[in-house]
């Protein structure tokens, strides 16, 4: 078995740009032949350098002095940090979609591109311990680096180790924690005319393991024109003829914070609390939401609205075709096959029997066939022949002598049915209290899809 290995240099990062916050300070060494001051410009390097390192530096000889003034940083500890920990186990999902990439000229485009799936564990907590060493060979040197640098801490200061977007580790802060004004008391390891002031800073280091990066290949990546084609199909499309397009594959698409609302033959998105903005107040629009997935097809792209209370059933979804409409609606022609079986006659239309009869003017003369949904019920009837009363949500017929009650409301009160008003080309339900639109609604997240 290969053994696994990485190394991603963040405990280096971190600690350079700890040295980086050290670095473009100056001192005054005096003044020019004009009165203006001479600044000199003050390196800092990382200080754990090994013997030999120092000895060449002094040029194998001790009568040589280190440069200064320089400021010098090393670690002094690195310790495990409980108090930081959270969640060990957590694992976070981050969903990254790049920008398409012209394969030809290698310029990138506004349309979407692949699609991936970062798997981000939760890092491992430590804090890291620092010092700053001040070199300076006078009182003066040292005052004026220590006011530049202390004034910066209040007590911390934020530092990043990172650029990238997902790194969710990449900002921490650096905290002073004390000073030591002077080290010489050390002893003869330190240059009697050299002085080294120090500073103590803690940071929190975030250690990442790997993520896991996956490219998506989901069925909503899948290229929104894909056709199954037989031979002859087959060559007529890569000679660019016209071939037979029966077999139109669709781009399967879903929202879990979106609803929408049918009316009207139009389809609106809604948010999940059936309004016009999300929960940030941003509108809510077909144009934004499919803007990932692809472009809605006249005429073929398609809406399916699932009646049924498990979202998992499609098998008796009502099927419509869009069309483009406005940024927030889309027009939908309805697969009339796809409708609940009528299970009553058609009507004529929906009427108020007490105030409406048949050749008052509303409603043409009795004509055999004719039937009629009553919103009102009708105690004793005058103008309605042969019918003495009728109940509310009753749908009465004339047999070309008399008005008889067709279905009886009060009798299929725990029974449904379905009816066509062929007035408004609507399908009725009746679902054992009210007649209402079979399909105009709002539907919830997972019970509506887009075939784009």
């Amino acid at each position: 078995m290969a053994q696994q290995y990485f190394y991603d240099k963040q405990i280096r990062r971190y600690i350079q740009q700890f040295i980086r916050l050290f670095s473009g300070f100056s001192v005054q060494m005096g003044k020019d032949d004009t009165g203006l001051p001479i600044m000199q410009l003050v390196p800092v390097r990382y200080g754990d350098i090994n013997r030999m390192a120092a000895h060449i530096t002094r040029e194998n000889s001790e009568n040589i002095v280190n440069t200064v003034p320089f400021i010098s940083c090393y670690v002094t500890n690195l310790a495990m940090s409980p108090e930081l920990r959270t969640l060990p186990g957590h694992i976070d999902k981050v969903h990254v979609i790049e920008k398409k990439v012209n394969d030809v000229t290698g310029e990138t485009s506004n349309e979407p591109g692949n699609r991936y799936t970062i798997e981000r564990h939760n890092p491992v907590t430590y804090m890291l311990s620092m010092n700053c060493d001040i070199w300076s060979s006078n009182t003066e040197q040292k005052l004026q680096l220590m006011e530049q640098i202390l004034v910066l801490f209040n007590p911390t200061l934020d530092i990043r180790t990172s650029n990238n977007k997902h790194d969710w580790s990449s900002l921490t802060y650096v905290e002073m924690k004390g000073t030591t004004w002077s080290s010489r008391s050390v002893g003869s390891s330190i240059d009697d005319i050299i002085d080294v002031a120090s500073i103590q800073f803690d940071l929190p280091v975030l250690i990442n393991p790997p993520a896991k990066v996956k490219q998506q290949k989901l069925i909503h990546t899948v290229i929104n024109q894909m056709y199954n084609l037989g031979d002859a199909d087959l060559d007529n499309f890569k000679e660019n003829k016209p071939f037979s397009k029966t077999s139109v594959e669709y781009t399967v698409v879903t929202f879990e914070d979106r609803k929408v609302k049918y009316e009207d033959n139009k389809l609106t998105i809604l948010s999940l609390t059936e309004t016009a903005t999300d929960a940030e107040g941003n509108p809510v629009t077909w144009t934004t939401d499919l803007k990932t997935y692809g472009e809605l097809r006249d005429g073929i792209s398609q809406v399916r609205l699932r009646k049924s209370s498990d979202p998992g059933d499609a098998d008796n979804d009502i099927i419509g075709r869009l069309y483009a409409d406005t940024a927030t609606t889309l027009t939908v022609a309805i697969d009339q096959t796809t409708l609940p079986t009528n299970t009553q006659g058609a009507i004529s239309g929906v009427v108020n029997g007490m105030t409406n009869y048949p050749g008052d003017g509303t409603i043409p003369s009795a004509v055999a066939g004719q039937r009629y949904l009553l919103l009102h019920a009708i105690p004793v009837s005058q103008n309605w022949d042969g019918l003495t009363s009728a109940d509310r949500y009753d749908i009465v017929a004339y047999d070309g002598t008399a008005w008889t009650i067709s279905f009886d409301a009060s009798a299929n009160a725990n029974t449904t049915h379905y009816v066509n008003n062929t007035s408004s080309q609507d399908q009725l339900e009746w679902n054992g209290k009210t007649w209402v639109n079979s399909y105009e609604a709002i539907y919830n997240a997972g019970f509506w899809r887009l075939y784009l």
